[in-house]
């Protein structure tokens, strides 16, 4: 362990890894684009360069510590949640979280079909991949932009982070089943119930969290806010690693956004200190600290070297298509609603970056096709293309969500004395007050 460790070492290694990702995601801040760009550049530079290149028992450490930073910006997502923004669009929620999903996954596996020549089973497996969206990537550039008022009157971001996590449970649920279903393993009704009751236990175990930390520690506690930090941070690991061993693999994720979005709205009633808001810029300061590990380990995941031109360029093709097809499909879901053209346009874009669930499920079918040649073949051009997935849809996602987000959203403005309203201001602060106070 001490030559890990040491210079030259896996650890050593890792940890020049984290600091170069943090400089680079410091170099591309004044310039606008979003911090995490440089963080993934890195990453894949450093692996494919030779100089990171993780040997089996240090892999389950990078793993455990893309979870850790999950957990930290999981969490800031459920604090930012706006309650009545949430109770307002609760359907349209589950619709954004199922709708594009699944007519991505279908385009996808008839494209993958045609083209790459995928039977129309492992067609759909692949489709399954690519439908999840980014948790990481989508909730810091959403928290950034909610943090400066944009979106932030008709719930947008609390919109789109809140069916970010169910996304990825339906998707890694249809995976399991479709993988289950090629390679015979286990009950296939189990992996057919396994997608609902891994909502049902994130969302319960969420909830219960939540309750138990409204309670402890006591408010009056001089050092509450620190507490509620530490705890809520804990549970939230708890929950992630915990439902996870349980084998109900994304109920975790939405379990943390829920423990926090819980909790935080308890703090709001109880406390008039602002204490609330106080553990929120706790986990901001975490998140910059885990940033860099999240995404310079992303980007590790990315081996160029298993991308074939040929692949490459039908890969492209299909991913292209699925993604217009998303798009289109994100836009209507959320018909309706009151949503002018630019902010349906905003949500389409801030919903098709993948990166995270691609890295963790893309190699897995490999590795249940060892032994039998033509599903190695086919297995292979799954990985192949969710790596091209996270290098093209992760930073293209990021730097428009970042980008377009001021130009396409409106900016809160409900600060403002009505004197310095505009007449839709008002109107809409009307409406907000309204919703807020029931």
């Amino acid at each position: 362990m001490g030559s890990d460790a040491g210079p030259g070492g896996q650890l050593f290694r890792m940890g020049v890894l984290f600091v170069v990702a943090h400089l680079a995601g410091c170099a591309l801040r004044p310039s606008g684009l979003p911090p995490l760009l440089g963080m993934l550049l890195v990453g894949i530079l450093l692996r494919n360069v030779g100089f990171l290149q993780l040997s089996d028992h240090f892999v389950p450490v990078a793993a455990n510590l893309r979870k850790v930073a999950l957990v930290v910006i999981l969490i800031r997502a459920g604090l930012g949640l706006d309650p009545a923004a949430l109770k307002r669009l609760s359907w349209v929620v589950l619709r954004l979280s199922l709708v594009p999903s699944v007519v991505e996954a279908t385009v996808v596996a008839f494209m993958a079909h045609g083209l790459l020549g995928l039977p129309l089973l492992w067609g759909f497996l692949l489709g399954c991949v690519l439908a999840a969206v980014s948790p990481a990537v989508v909730i810091p550039c959403l928290c950034n932009l909610q943090d400066k008022g944009y979106g932030k009157r008709k719930g947008i971001p609390t919109l789109v982070m809140a069916a970010a996590s169910i996304d990825d449970i339906n998707a890694i649920s249809a995976f399991g089943i479709v993988l289950g279903i090629i390679f015979s393993q286990g009950s296939q009704t189990m992996q057919i119930l396994q997608g609902p009751l891994g909502l049902l236990i994130g969302l319960l175990l969420g909830v219960a969290a939540g309750l138990f930390l409204r309670y402890i520690p006591d408010k009056k506690d001089s050092q509450v806010v620190v507490l509620r930090t530490i705890l809520l941070g804990s549970m939230g690991l708890l929950l992630v690693f915990g439902v996870d061993a349980l084998g109900y693999t994304g109920a975790g994720p939405l379990g943390c956004i829920v423990a926090a979005f819980v909790a935080s709205h308890g703090w709001t009633a109880q406390d008039s200190d602002g204490s609330q808001n106080s553990v929120s810029s706790g986990f901001v300061t975490l998140w910059a600290v885990f940033q860099p590990v999240l995404f310079g380990l992303i980007g590790t995941e990315i081996n160029l070297s298993v991308l074939e031109a040929e692949t490459v360029g039908l890969g492209i093709a299909c991913l292209s298509l699925s993604l217009v097809m998303r798009m289109v499909s994100s836009a209507a879901t959320v018909a309706g609603v009151g949503l002018n053209w630019k902010e349906k346009l905003f949500v389409a874009i801030a919903w098709f970056p993948k990166a995270t669930v691609q890295a963790a499920i893309g190699p897995l079918a490999l590795d249940a096709a060892r032994g039998q040649p033509e599903a190695v073949e086919y297995a292979s051009i799954v990985l192949t293309i969710s790596v091209l997935a996270i290098l093209i849809t992760a930073p293209i996602g990021a730097v428009l969500i970042t980008t377009l987000g001021p130009r396409l959203l409106q900016r809160e403005r409900l600060d403002l004395p009505r004197t310095l309203m505009s007449d839709a201001d008002k109107n809409n602060a009307a409406v907000v007050e309204a919703l807020v106070t029931g």
